[in-house]
């Protein structure tokens, strides 16, 4: 798991040396500050009372003192830079993998879960390898070394004060397993917790029609009190750590007490070297229950970092193969044959479909909800891939193309109408520069003119986030201005008008026949109005095709489409 972070240490190899280097510095004054003490409590003791001898020793405390303060900025600024870099840069490593996985894993995989990883999970990566290799240092080097100081002082003094140090070292070791399974628990929960919170807030307008509050506040709730509990439990484990650590210390404390002081009164041993032992074991106090908190983190950073592995060693299913064939360009001839999709084996989504959609045409596809006319249009583009059978693309098939490269020449608008929270301007251009003169065309041809101009900022007025201040039709037909925006060779609209009201919706599919025309499209929708004028029109039911041909032919042809085509007459008649 170690090769995630080690790239960040090589880069920032010259500041984490000089931060260790600050931490020996700090650590050497701190064990000449005993020495320093001892010469002026042996000197009181002695009775030679020497004013100089006492500012002097001041003095050189409280330049140490000063030093050390400046030592200490400058190895929490190296150090834990370099750990807040790792963290970016896992960060940036974690975004980009999830950004390369297909719409199999979104479709297995919460969204709470990912938003864990890339936040507490990093948060405590970072903690572990930069508080962590902090500790790590101070409690060999200041700890190793404080004790060698003890053993030249008095070897026997140094390991009665060290009979605690075996029940602490077997006490921590315990309590750091417990804290990794209890660590793994809470983060679970805490993904769970987050997946609910992020549900609701996006779901606030169903839960408010519906007088769905107090509901989902009780799943909230039940969410919260889950992690509340194992975090609970995770604190009870970690607040047994400094307690027993402090009596171990108080311990070792009081021996060096007892024992010392029939040292001084057989005077085998100065009163300042008591003072300086005791100094001493207050030093050692750091990197004793610094071996505690050590352990937390790097328990906790470990087991974030196997959740954080875990999800970097995901593949996507949908991948390039290793010499994929690159065609200099994209006329848009498609052609299935006998293909097939499943999520699961045993419920197949798509069986033996078979269709050829020549260059330039306007394909139609429409058929009761359920029947797989989303799945079918997402396997153009690669979104995922066929499970039997096979699709070709300008008699290049698919699963040897890039799929990359094959969505460079796809323009796709989702069945849900997406947008950011930007302005209008930004969701319709994604970043891409074209023409004024084109974007008003599109504009106009997907009936927007008014309802930009009636906009306080225009193009440039913000739509708040998933584009909260739009009508559910004037998203829709910011999605498809977002659409033929992109001038491809092949376009796919699912159910491009659904939330629009007839007359815009005729107005709308007129402009289409302007807009691309050398261009193939494929069309999805229950409004049959919109297929009429189509080239060649499938009707799929349950996974196959169950009807094909042009509008007219349909009619009189597909039980489904003629029955769908009188109701929707009859509508379309009573509105007017």
């Amino acid at each position: 798991m170690l090769k995630l972070i080690l790239p960040y240490f090589k880069r920032n190899w010259g500041k984490i040396l000089a931060g260790i280097l600050c931490m020996i510095l700090v650590d050497g004054a701190q064990l000449i500050i005993p020495q320093v003490i001892k010469t002026a409590v042996d000197t009181l003791a002695l009775d030679r009372i020497d004013r100089s001898i006492l500012v002097r020793q001041c003095l050189i405390i409280a330049a140490l003192g000063l030093g050390m303060a400046d030592l200490r900025y400058g190895w929490r600024i190296l150090l834990m830079g370099s750990a807040r870099d790792v963290e970016r840069g896992i960060r940036d490593d974690l975004y980009r993998h999830v950004l390369d996985l297909d719409m199999v894993y979104f479709d297995r995989v919460k969204t709470g879960d990912i938003m864990a990883h890339a936040t507490s999970d990093i948060a405590h990566v970072r903690m572990a390898f930069g508080f962590g290799l902090i500790v790590l240092v101070d409690t060999l080097l200041l700890g190793g070394t404080t004790i060698g100081i003890m053993i030249w002082t008095d070897p026997k003094l140094t390991a009665l004060a060290m009979i605690p140090m075996p029940f602490l070292i077997l006490f921590t070791k315990y309590l750091g397993k417990q804290m990794h399974v209890l660590h793994k628990t809470a983060q679970e929960s805490f993904s769970m917790l987050t997946e609910q919170i992020r549900e609701s807030f996006f779901g606030i307008r169903v839960i408010k029609v519906f007088n769905f509050e107090q509901t989902i506040e009780q799943k909230v709730d039940q969410a919260s009190s889950d992690y509340f509990k194992k975090n609970l439990k995770r604190a009870f484990v970690s607040a047994l750590l400094r307690p027993m650590l402090a009596l171990f210390f108080n311990m070792s404390s009081l021996i060096i007490l007892f024992y010392g002081g029939f040292l001084v009164m057989e005077q085998r041993l100065t009163p300042g070297e008591l003072v300086a032992f005791l100094q001493y074991m207050g030093v050692l106090a750091w990197p004793i229950i610094a071996i505690g908190w050590m352990t937390n983190l790097f328990q906790r950073g470990m087991a974030s970092l196997r959740r954080i592995n875990d999800l970097l060693d995901a593949t996507p299913l949908v991948q390039a193969p290793r010499s994929p064939v690159r065609p200099t360009a994209i006329k848009g001839n498609i052609r299935f044959n006998q293909a097939g999709f499943s999520h699961d084996p045993e419920q197949p989504v798509l069986t033996h479909i078979t269709m050829d959609i020549p260059a330039g045409t306007r394909v139609g596809i429409t058929g009761p909800p359920g029947s797989g006319k989303t799945s079918l249009v997402q396997l153009i583009p690669r979104l995922y891939n066929l499970s039997a059978g096979s699709l070709f693309i300008d008699d290049h098939e698919s699963s040897g193309l890039d799929p990359d490269q094959i969505r460079e020449h796809i323009a796709f608008m989702p069945q849900e109408s997406f947008l950011f929270s930007g302005t209008l301007e930004e969701n319709i251009l994604l970043g891409r520069r074209i023409e004024t003169q084109r974007l008003d065309r599109i504009i106009q041809a997907c009936d927007l003119t008014a309802t930009i101009k009636a906009m306080p900022d225009g193009l440039s007025t913000l739509v708040g986030e998933r584009g909260v201040t739009l009508s559910g039709g004037q998203k829709q037909r910011v999605a498809m201005a977002r659409t033929l925006i992109m001038d491809k060779p092949i376009i796919i609209l699912d159910d491009p008008i659904s939330q629009l009201d007839t007359q815009t919706a005729q107005n709308i599919m007129e402009q289409l026949k302007c807009m691309n025309p050398k261009a193939t499209f494929i069309i999805i929708s229950h409004r049959l109005s919109a297929l009429a004028d189509c080239d060649w029109i499938y009707v799929l039911d349950k996974g196959r095709i169950a009807g094909q041909g042009r509008h007219q032919d349909l009619i009189h042809t597909n039980e489904f489409y003629a029955e769908s085509f009188r109701v929707q007459q009859f509508e379309e008649h009573h509105d007017t």
